[in-house]
Order: structure tokens, then sequence, then C-alpha cells
């Protein structure tokens, strides 16, 4: 059986990051690509900030696509989404990709950087956040790519300075999820870019090794941005974890945990 794929943007981008990684698995699967509330013109939730509240609007989701489960992927923000909704819609997910995010909480210095950024985006718009994160945001050989920085500057102007604030407080409550990880059942994937300058490799490593059975893909040439700077090799990792998935069924097969895969630093499969 062939699961739809749910690809969740990150912050502060909108659904038009995955486009390349979309195209490149049309055709082999059902994918579904949404804004979150308060992203790409979708309007802000009313309710207090919090990544459950966002898994809460992939569940409805997947009602209104008349979808019992899916594979759900998420980058970054998106990842600590994918992994709320593991948490609280756990016969949902058939197969989790983690990309370029992590499950750890924010530490205290972390959560005060988030609120002074809100204090900042609410003085200088929502542009401030896109300034703040993208020299961060790729490896250097993309480092000046107008193409690139494209995607944050259109990502941050379509949330504005709501949309962007509710997600920087979503963040910054968060709690951490690695006990999720320990518990996951479903085939899971870890894909990280090299020259990540926003999470660090180890941090994604410990992430793998915490989750059965779960594949680890590290990506040469690539920064935290990697769907938008290496989308074929995204798209080739996640049609993996598809092929892994097909025969998923939730809640009925048993436990196994076989050991983490490494593969290595690669600019190809």
């Amino acid at each position: 059986m062939r699961w739809p794929i749910v690809l969740i943007h990150g912050y502060p981008f909108d659904h038009s990051m995955w486009d390349s990684v979309a195209e490149e698995l049309s055709g082999k699967a059902r994918v579904i690509v949404p804004d979150l509330p308060g992203f790409g013109g979708e309007p802000v939730l009313k309710s207090a900030a919090s990544m459950d509240r966002y898994a809460d609007f992939i569940g409805e989701l997947l009602d209104k696509e008349n979808l019992s489960a899916a594979v759900v992927v998420g980058m970054s923000m998106g990842g600590y989404v994918a992994l709320s909704f593991a948490e609280n819609y756990p016969d949902r997910v058939v197969g989790l990709g983690l990309v370029a995010t992590q499950a750890a909480a924010d530490t205290e210095d972390a959560r005060k950087a988030r609120a002074a950024m809100i204090e900042k985006v609410r003085k200088e718009g929502p542009q401030a956040a896109a300034e703040a994160i993208s020299p961060k945001l790729f490896a250097a050989k993309n480092a000046q790519n107008e193409l690139l920085l494209k995607f944050p500057r259109d990502g941050a102007a379509k949330a504005g300075v709501e949309g962007i604030c509710w997600a920087l407080q979503a963040m910054a409550g968060r709690p951490d999820r690695t006990f999720v990880l320990r518990n996951l059942e479903c085939p899971s994937a870890v894909v990280h870019g090299v020259e990540d300058k926003i999470i660090p490799r180890d941090r994604a490593q410990q992430m793998a090794r915490e989750t059965p059975g779960c594949e680890y893909i590290e990506i040469e040439g690539a920064g935290h941005g990697l769907p938008i700077e290496e989308p074929k090799i995204v798209a080739d990792n996640l049609f993996s974890l598809l092929r892994r998935a097909e025969s998923y069924l939730p809640h009925k097969n048993p436990r196994n945990r076989p050991p983490v895969t490494f593969a290595p630093s690669e600019k190809g499969l």
C-alpha cells in the first residue's frame, strides 16, 4: 500500500519550500503540502500558541482529505509539528521524516532569543525575522544565492507580524519530545545537512540513535535549508521512507528495535 506523504514547512517559509521535492515525488505518491496557520496567507490561529495546535491542524487536514494516516515529514519547525503529531495522533503516522530538525526543547537562552525576536518583529515587521535567519540557512556555496534567499523573505512577508510571532511563541514553548522517538513504532528517517548552522549534526545523530529502526542520512553541500538546496537527494530519501512504510499497519505490527542505519555523507544516493 502506498501511503500519502505530508510535507510540513519550516520557519519562516511556506509550502513553496517543498515545491522541488514535491515535483520529484509526483507520480510516485500522493503528496500533500499545506501552509501552516499563519503562513502562506492562511489565517493565524486564535488559540494560545502551541505546536500541538499546528498538529491538530494537520489532523484536520487528513480528515478533510479522508485519509486515515500518512507518512508525515517536517523540516525544522515542521519537524516540531511532526513530532507533536506523532505524540498526539500515533495511529495516524505510518512513517516519520525529520529533516533539519531536533526533538529537544529550547534552552533558556533560545527562549530569550525568541522573545527578543518577537519584540523586534513587532517593531520592525516580519522581514526582521527573515534577515535574522537567512545568514544561517544555507551551505557556504549557497549563502549568496538570491533564488534561495527569496524563500525566507517571501515566507516571512506572507506570514506577517502575527504569523511570525505566533510561531516563535509556539517554538519557545514546545517540550522535549525525545520520548516520542523512543516509543516510535513506524519507520522513520532523519535527514540532515552537513553544513547546518542552526541544528548541530551531533544533535541530529543523537536523535536518530534514540529512534528504533531509524535511517540517518547526512547530505554534503547542504545546510539547514537542505530541501531547497538539494531537493532531489531529499526526495529520494523520502521515497525510501515511503517504501518502508508501505506495509506498515498502525498498532498491528510487532514492535522491534533494529539498529539505526547511518548512511555516509553523500551527494547522491
